[in-house]
């Protein structure tokens, strides 16, 4: 009887909110249903605890396409969130990419559906925020429920709306969305979603972060306050009070991911270098460090011919090593395919503003091995699923740490090892210093010590990229910069859109900023990575470091106004200027180098009396002299008494994280989500514009107003039934229209199905038979065409008479034969003779010639 209390908790909600108005006997089916659906999973159960599937109590249709699909052993997510799905808890999932959230909540799922509903409605809705993801879930959920006769539909944008009205007027029980589309489906068919019992938020902290405030309201208000919400992500704030407005019923927590937010299996770099030399770098890494094999065009598109063929033959050179990197914008991306496809890489490319056709066609060459190198922005790389994927290089380092989480989320997944390479310019070191905190590893720099290896899967390991190692790569991209205007013009637009990129990301904390110009200033810095190191010789990279350090560092003695006036007699006025300005400088500068090298001496006799203090202790070391007492006493203290060891402080240990992962703290969710900044800046111009606070003069209106007054911001708006505005193409009437066309009505939400539930399929059979007109007695002709109908009817009837004769009729009446009768050729030939006659033009056959 355990199990019937969360129905009943929920039913009770349900009246009280005033959206239950059913009879007392339907709310005693619905208690029995539970009771009997509880009886059945217990029986289900094993008795032994094995802690697989067979232990959850799942039907043997679900359990058998879960065998199917190669799932042997649940993993932490699934084994947390599956019972208390199936017991009826409203659950927030956190756990890291590639753990396994799909299956948490498609398996209880259609648990829970079981079989399809013949009344008209969807019983499930799972909103993802992209149409990668989207269609990602759909491809799980039809393998998933292979065993059932559930029917499951994927509605994202950039695909036609009639062929989506179709697909809602099959009457699929289950639906995976975006938020966008499915509103506009909402409005546009005037949908009801009562029936829908079950709600799944997938990725939800970029749903609610994504732009989706207005959608995400409507569509929660128009959903029964008996649903079931849960919400999957990799990173969700602890504060469940942030997700109120989602619907939430005493929702139970399950993370994951506190301790391990990043793979144990994955390996990272970050190497430090210039914004100009990362080109060279790039191509380095893929073709020495990476060994990634180059393709050539001509095999690509012999492997995408077999692949629509159905792929009988296989591909002999199927693509390793497979890589995605990471770029700023959609122009970075253009930009990196054209000079890594001239370079003789066999690649894919995604961005956001790209056709829906050719997104998929891109990710499935990719997916398919036709290709091994991925390049997208961080809008669109949400949700892609590479299951052998073994490198990730971000290009542009992130401006935020939970998009890194996400970005090398993508390697390293069930099980398998990968790699995570990081370009990192002086302008994105701060934004290091904020992971360093965000992930709570330590921080190493430079080179280690002789007999210490570092770990790259549980430390920072940050080091330079030798430009020695890149001149090659970087004189190559130079030749083809100079050779090929194109690649030119596209550099030209990255560098602009990368100015802009640069303007609109969001800051790093101000204390990362001070330590990463520490950390600039430092001689570790510019020491090679140690993952680089038996590629070069040290001595020698050292002495080269020194020489351009030298060179960089170098100020001529005199200054441009000096040039060629020395002595007081033929110095201009300019240079007197210099001199006397030179006579003031000189002296600070001087009294600045001065305390800085007296602070550095003071800090390394610091250390020095730090190692000798315990043998001065037991008596066995030198006595300090009166120098080192005095640089002792000037040693900076500490502003506080307080030991660090016995210290509570009133901030928590993982205070840094939690800042990485929260939202703003302030006001309700909608508000929250309608100010929501997000994590990664837009990858085209438009979108990194801020329009909100610019006014301009609407000549109209006469008056100042908002927005540009194109595109989104010249949109009629209306206003929806929980009062949200929204733009009035979402009621076009495009609806109707296909209606009109297809003959098609689709009956109302809870009404039985049409055609044995051939909703929107149904096919008309043309059948009707009429007789031909009657010819008009007063026509000059009609004697001439009643002989010809006559004629024609005796033909039909001898015709019928042979086709009995000679073949067997069907069940369904007699059928006309193609072989002629004796009678019928023997008339067709008297009927050619008199023709013949007739006309006189039967001379005799001479070779052709008449005569």
């Amino acid at each position: 009887m355990q199990g019937r209390k969360p129905a009943k908790d929920r039913k009770q909600h349900a009246q009280d909110a005033g959206s239950d108005n059913e009879d007392e006997e339907d709310d005693d089916d619905d208690d029995d249903a539970a009771f009997i659906n509880q009886q059945i999973q217990s029986v289900n159960k094993k008795k032994k605890k094995s802690g697989g599937f067979q232990s959850m109590g799942l039907s043997k249709p679900v359990f058998n396409a879960v065998l199917k699909k190669g799932y042997k052993v649940p993993t932490p997510i699934q084994r947390k969130c599956i019972p208390l799905v199936m017991e009826g808890h409203d659950v927030v999932g956190m756990a890291r990419t590639g753990s396994g959230k799909t299956a948490a909540f498609l398996v209880p799922m259609l648990e829970k559906l079981k079989v399809h509903s013949a009344k008209v409605g969807a019983r499930a809705v799972i909103l993802s925020p992209s149409r990668e993801l989207a269609m990602q879930t759909q491809k799980a959920a039809r393998d998933l429920a292979r065993f059932t006769d559930l029917r499951s539909c994927v509605i994202v944008g950039g695909d036609s709306l009639e062929d989506q009205f179709r697909t809602i007027a099959s009457n699929p029980d289950i639906i995976i969305a975006t938020p966008g589309r499915l509103l506009h489906l909402i409005v546009e068919m005037e949908l009801d979603l009562k029936t829908v019992e079950y709600i799944v938020f997938d990725e939800a902290d970029r749903l609610f972060e994504m732009g989706f405030s207005v959608q995400l309201h409507e569509i929660l208000h128009r959903l029964p306050a008996s649903r079931q919400t849960l919400l999957f992500s990799a990173t969700l704030p602890k504060i469940l009070v942030d997700f109120a407005k989602a619907g939430l019923q005493d929702p139970v927590l399950v993370r994951l991911d506190a301790d391990t937010k990043i793979s144990s299996d994955l390996e990272m770099a970050f190497l430090t270098l210039k914004q100009e030399e990362k080109d060279g770098a790039l191509l380095y890494l893929l073709r020495d460090v990476l060994n990634v094999p180059k393709m050539e065009n001509t095999a690509l598109a012999n492997g995408a011919t077999r692949a629509k063929k159905g792929g009988k033959q296989k591909r002999k050179s199927k693509a390793e090593r497979q890589t995605i990197v990471f770029v700023a914008t959609k122009h970075h991306v253009e930009y990196v395919a054209n000079l890594l496809g001239n370079a003789g890489y066999a690649l894919s490319y995604i961005y956001g503003s790209l056709d829906q056709v050719a997104r998929r066609q891109q990710i499935e060459q990719f997916r398919r091995g036709f290709t091994n190198l991925l390049i997208v922005t961080d809008v669109a790389a949400r949700g892609i699923d590479i299951p052998v994927l073994e490198n990730v290089i971000n290009y542009d380092f992130v401006d935020g740490s939970k998009v890194f989480v996400h970005r090398v989320g993508r390697a390293a997944r069930a099980g398998r090892r990968g790699w995570a390479y990081s370009l990192v310019s002086p302008d994105e070191l701060p934004y290091l210093v904020d992971l360093h905190l965000f992930l709570a590893r330590p921080l190493r720099v430079g080179k280690l010590s002789a007999n210490a290896m570092p770990d790259y899967a549980s430390e920072i390991v940050v080091g330079a990229l030798p430009r020695s190692l890149l001149e090659d790569d970087i004189e190559w991209t130079r030749r083809q910069l100079q050779e090929k205007t194109e690649l030119m013009d596209m550099q030209l637009v990255m560098q602009n859109a990368y100015r802009m990129y640069y303007r609109s990301r969001a800051r790093a904390a101000a204390e990362s900023y001070k330590r990463a110009k520490e950390l600039l200033a430092s001689t570790p810095y510019a020491e090679t990575h140690p993952l680089l190191a038996d590629k070069l010789d040290g001595r020698l990279e050292h002495e080269r470091a020194n020489l351009v350090a030298a060179i960089s560092n170098f100020r001529p003695a005199e200054t441009i106004f000096e040039i060629g006036s020395r002595g007081t007699r033929k110095a201009s006025e300019a240079a007197l200027v210099v001199r006397q300005r030179r006579t003031v400088v000189d002296a600070k500068i001087g009294a600045l180098r001065a305390k800085k090298a007296a602070t550095e001496s003071a800090a390394e006799l610091a250390s020095e009396l730090n190692t000798t203090g315990d043998s001065a202790e037991n008596g066995t070391g030198e006595m300090a002299d009166e120098s080192m007492l005095q640089v002792t006493a000037s040693k900076k203290r500490p502003r506080t008494a307080r030991d660090e060891e016995f210290y509570m402080s009133h901030y928590q240990k993982d205070a840094n994280t939690e800042r990485g992962y929260s939202m703003t703290q302030s006001g309700s969710f909608v508000e929250q989500a309608r100010g929501a900044v997000l994590d990664f800046t837009g990858e085209d111009v438009d979108e990194m514009k801020n329009k909100r606070g610019k006014l301009r003069w609407d000549a109209k209106k006469k008056k100042f107003v908002q927005g540009t007054g194109v595109g989104s911001d010249n949109k009629k708006m209306v206003r929806t039934e929980s009062g949200a505005l929204i733009s009035a193409t979402y009621k076009s009437g495009r609806f109707t229209e296909w209606q009109e066309k297809t003959k098609i009505s689709i009956p109302r939400t809870g009404e039985q199905e049409l055609a044995g539930g051939k909703v929107g399929r149904k096919r008309y059979r043309h059948n009707k038979v009429e007789a031909p007109k009657e010819v008009d007695r007063l026509h000059v002709a009609y004697e001439r065409k009643q002989k010809k109908l006559k004629k024609h009817a005796e033909t039909e009837n001898a015709s019928g008479t042979g086709a009995a004769t000679s073949k067997p009729a069907r069940p369904g009446g007699a059928v006309k034969s193609e072989l002629k009768t004796a009678d019928q050729i023997r008339k067709a030939r008297e009927l050619k003779e008199r023709r013949r006659a007739k006309t006189g033009r039967h001379a005799k056959a001479t070779k052709g010639k008449r005569k």
